[in-house]
């Protein structure tokens, strides 16, 4: 027997199962779609049997030869299935057979797709299409509650301690308990310092073990080069910049280039241009475990149009959920916020404290968010300003008074600040620590 027809007969058998004991069609509808069945005759009964059941109606032959377009037509073939099914008690069995055989077409459908693709757009889209394909498990994985109880005792009882992402933040350490899957934002506005901290989160991931992709869409991976070696080596930017440095610094140098390329699983991809398929389907091929997006307001989205700011970035925010939640990646999303009327004269400038309202475009980055983070500067007229720092959002935990991060340009660092009274600690005494040890 050919596998072609291993899988129609698997398929037969399931609608069989149906025809002769309802009480599995409950099981079959939680567990296949129409697509499943490659098979038109048995797709077409799955249909009709399915929209049977949504009414409440009886599912035996009479109501389904009557519901399908020219039913005599399906009697013999309906009473051949039956007579071939002898029982249903089997169906679980089948169930699997018509899922891998449907996976399996899909697959070949797109490789042939692949060969004729016109553009590297389009490759690209169809390459994601495949390794979502691939990688598909139960589309809706449940527990009952009895599962939920004992997963719970069991993971309550074992020895391992659950991991959470780092964040080089200690307030953000201590707060948050984010894990591959979920989606954080981290906002600010334009030249607050949001993507030098999302670099000092990503190094603290990176040197955690974890596979990082870096997405920048408006920055040159020579130009993060820079910031992150003087981050990490203490030499001014300004010094790298003009290639005016001596032989100590070209020591740190050394040292900290075999660090990071030794150590640091961390990719920067220049991204300009893109799509979210495109970043999408390149994560996936590239088995990132934590993918950074800097910054999401400059994402496209296939089929939205670019000018319609907000419909874009609502697609755009819903797919990167959807991206995290289906490959247990963690989705980091830098965004723009809108800044708000500023209250007080130029000698004074308090800090213009967002909120999660501050999100530009969409009110969906607020809604699919497990987590967001916000900095902004304490005294918005002075560049060198301190930052604050800020959780907006927490699912699993509390949200702490916004913290101070010292903020050094020369040598693009920001480091968190202990609370006066509890420990202060001063900006030139971080500094101090700081300049000798690339990893802080």
């Amino acid at each position: 027997m050919s596998a072609i027809d291993r899988a129609t007969l698997a398929q037969q058998t399931v609608i069989g199962s149906m025809l002769i004991d309802d009480r599995c069609v409950p099981l079959v509808l939680q567990k296949l779609t129409e697509e499943d069945f490659t098979d038109p005759v048995c797709r077409n009964f799955f249909r009709v049997i399915r929209g049977l059941a949504l009414e409440g109606r009886p599912i035996d032959p009479m109501p389904v030869l009557g519901a399908l377009k020219n039913g005599d037509d399906y009697i013999r073939w309906c009473r051949d299935v039956m007579d071939a099914t002898p029982t249903a008690a089997n169906v679980g069995e089948y169930i699997p057979l018509v899922r891998q055989w449907a996976q399996r077409r899909r697959v070949l459908e797109l490789a042939e797709k692949l060969a004729g693709a016109a553009d590297g757009e389009e490759l690209r889209a169809l390459v994601q299409q495949m390794s979502s394909t691939l990688s598909a498990a139960d589309r809706m994985p449940r527990m009952t509650g009895a599962q939920l109880a004992k997963n719970f005792l069991e993971r309550m009882g074992s020895q391992d301690k659950p991991r959470y992402l780092p964040w080089g933040v200690p307030t953000a350490d201590r707060s948050t308990y984010a894990e591959l899957g979920d989606m954080v934002l981290l906002g600010g506005y334009p030249s607050s310092g949001k993507t030098l901290l999302s670099l000092t989160m990503a190094m603290a991931q990176a040197k955690a073990g974890y596979k990082v992709g870096y997405y920048s869409l408006e920055t040159r991976p020579e130009k993060l080069a820079d910031r992150i070696f003087a981050s990490l080596s203490k030499v001014p930017l300004d010094r790298i910049k003009r290639r005016a440095f001596g032989d100590y610094d070209w020591e740190k140098f050394a040292k900290t280039s075999n660090l990071f390329a030794s150590v640091c699983p961390f990719d920067v991809v220049q991204a300009a241009g893109s799509t979210v398929e495109d970043l999408t389907a390149d994560a996936i091929g590239r088995g990132y475990q934590i993918i950074y997006v800097d910054y999401v307001q400059l994402l496209r989205a296939s089929g939205v149009r670019d000018s319609d700011g907000y419909a874009r970035v609502t697609a755009v925010s819903q797919a990167l959920k959807t991206f995290a939640q289906s490959t247990s990646t963690a989705v980091v999303a830098l965004a723009q916020l809108a800044r708000p009327e500023a209250k007080g004269g130029r000698d004074q400038g308090p800090p213009l404290k967002p909120t999660m309202n501050s999100f530009k475009e969409s009110g969906q980055l607020e809604q699919d968010a497990d987590a967001a983070f916000l900095v902004y500067p304490s005294n918005r007229y002075q560049n060198d300003s301190a930052r604050l720092f800020c959780i907006a959002k927490n699912k699993e935990g509390h949200r702490p008074d916004p913290v101070t991060l010292a903020f050094y340009g020369d040598t693009q660092t920001m480091v968190e600040l202990a609370p006066d009274g509890a420990g202060s600690t001063q900006f030139e005494e971080v500094r101090g620590r700081d300049r000798d040890n690339p990893w802080r």
